[in-house]
């Protein structure tokens, strides 16, 4: 009897021996390519098959840029994030991140949505949604180290580690803004694409997340869409969309 529970015990935890050997995303080494991002001749609607926002739109960002996206509303900034990040397919051209057809589920790309929305009661802490960018690269119900030191450098870096035990539904927009920021550097994300990440922010925060994506041995690229004009001479490039087109100009700030 002994010998039998023995196996039965061994057998029923097979499968969660198992899981943790399957990927949670499909490993994805860097592609050979000079751009972080680039579109040829791209048209796409806020939705699939609907109006058009843009057509014929055409930019590089190489690796390690930092771009900003500036038009009005409407203009189609948000669309054209959503399709590098693989959220809206394109209508026509072609489009590629960090060298591949953009697709959902890929680590080495963040996409941080204008206003991040989380369902009301859902019960975790700052702390924990920042760890959550370690998941892309385990398996399956393996376990992961949400308190590594990868997480609190994310936590102290962008100036939350005293908030860490707090809700996320008790959060700011600008403190959510940080954290998903937070949980970007612990994923590794090689190619941030941001919609309007400083709307929300305070002066205090703004500083603290234009220190992050502007830190001279950041191993990133950035393409971020903001109403303003102040400030784009920070940026390598501007990408100002308008009248259902883009335009490239040079910024006045080229990264290393």
């Amino acid at each position: 009897m002994k010998e039998r529970r023995r196996w039965l015990d061994a057998l029923s935890g097979l499968p969660l021996r198992l899981l943790p050997t399957l990927p949670y995303s499909r490993p994805e080494s860097a592609a050979e390519s000079l751009w972080a991002a680039e579109a040829e001749d791209l048209a796409a609607g806020a939705e699939a098959g609907g109006p058009l926002a843009f057509s014929g739109v055409n930019f590089r960002l190489r690796k390690g840029g930092r771009a900003a996206l500036t038009g009005p509303n409407g203009s189609g900034k948000s669309t054209l994030l959503r399709v590098l990040a693989g959220l809206l397919p394109p209508a026509s051209g072609t489009v590629r991140a960090l060298g591949r057809t953009p697709s959902t589920g890929r680590p080495r790309i963040a996409f941080l949505a204008q206003r991040p929305a989380f369902t009301a009661p859902f019960p975790i802490t700052l702390r924990r949604l920042v760890a959550t960018g370690t998941y892309a690269h385990h398996g399956w119900f393996e376990e992961c180290d949400h308190g590594s030191g990868t997480v609190e450098r994310a936590l102290a870096m962008l100036g939350l580690s005293e908030l860490a035990e707090r809700q996320v539904r008790s959060l700011s927009g600008g403190q959510l803004q940080r954290a998903l920021l937070a949980r970007a550097a612990v994923q590794g994300a090689e190619l941030l694409l941001l919609d309007e990440p400083y709307a929300a922010l305070d002066d205090a925060s703004r500083e603290l997340v234009d220190a992050h994506l502007f830190a001279a041995d950041a191993k990133f690229s950035v393409l971020m869409s903001t109403h303003g004009t102040g400030g784009l001479s920070r940026f390598d490039q501007v990408l100002e969309m308008g009248g259902g087109g883009l335009r490239e100009r040079a910024g006045g700030a080229p990264h290393a």
